[in-house]
């Protein structure tokens, strides 16, 4: 129903295998120094579901970015639209040097509202949610990566979004609007103030 509506984006597509193969080389791990072997079936499905994954999180940020008043959040949220477009850029452009037709955006858009239906600390949590999530989706396509140069983009990837990160939880501790969850026992602290 999605494809005859136009609103579902494809993956980019692969030849069905014709017959099982082995891993016969070492080469199937490189990729920065000499020639790419093609992309397999797990590393595009990763590349296409983060970029998805970004998509949504342009559309979040643009409509957060709309209903925010205070300029100092709405710029921390603008910065956050621009990382997840680099990783669509990027991402869309190595689908292209595998001879892969990039992806495009499905018919979704962002309301004229300027009426914020969150609050500001609400919108805050959400995006701290959403850096955790990206933060474990990427390390997760890492982790499933067999070409180095992959590897080594999701490394200045992850570094990127927890430096946006580490930005939005300084934000929302000076406002304090992070409670601190609870803590085990210090038990150091016990041992010290009983001998006092």
């Amino acid at each position: 129903m999605m494809l005859s509506k136009g609103i579902y984006d494809r993956p980019p597509k692969m030849n069905y295998p014709k017959e099982i193969e082995f891993v016969k080389k070492e080469s199937f791990l490189s990729g920065i120094i000499g020639d790419k072997r093609p992309l397999n079936a797990i590393e595009l499905s990763e590349i296409f579901f983060n970029i998805e994954r970004n998509y949504f999180s342009v559309l979040i940020m643009l409509g957060f970015a709309q209903v925010v008043k205070d300029k100092n959040l709405k710029k921390h949220i603008l910065k956050g639209k621009d990382v997840s477009e680099k990783q669509i850029s990027l991402f869309n452009k190595l689908l292209m040097q595998e001879e892969l037709l990039g992806t495009v955006t499905v018919s979704m858009e962002v309301t004229d509202s300027t009426l914020s239906p969150f609050s500001d600390k609400l919108i805050f949590s959400m995006i701290n949610i959403l850096n955790s999530v990206d933060i474990s989706l990427i390390s997760h396509a890492m982790s499933v990566t067999m070409r180095t140069d992959l590897t080594a983009q999701y490394s200045k990837i992850i570094a990127e979004v927890m430096l946006y990160a580490k930005e939005t939880f300084d934000i929302v501790v000076e406002r304090q609007w992070m409670e601190q969850p609870p803590l085990v026992t210090n038990r150091k602290m016990l041992i010290r103030n009983n001998n006092n």
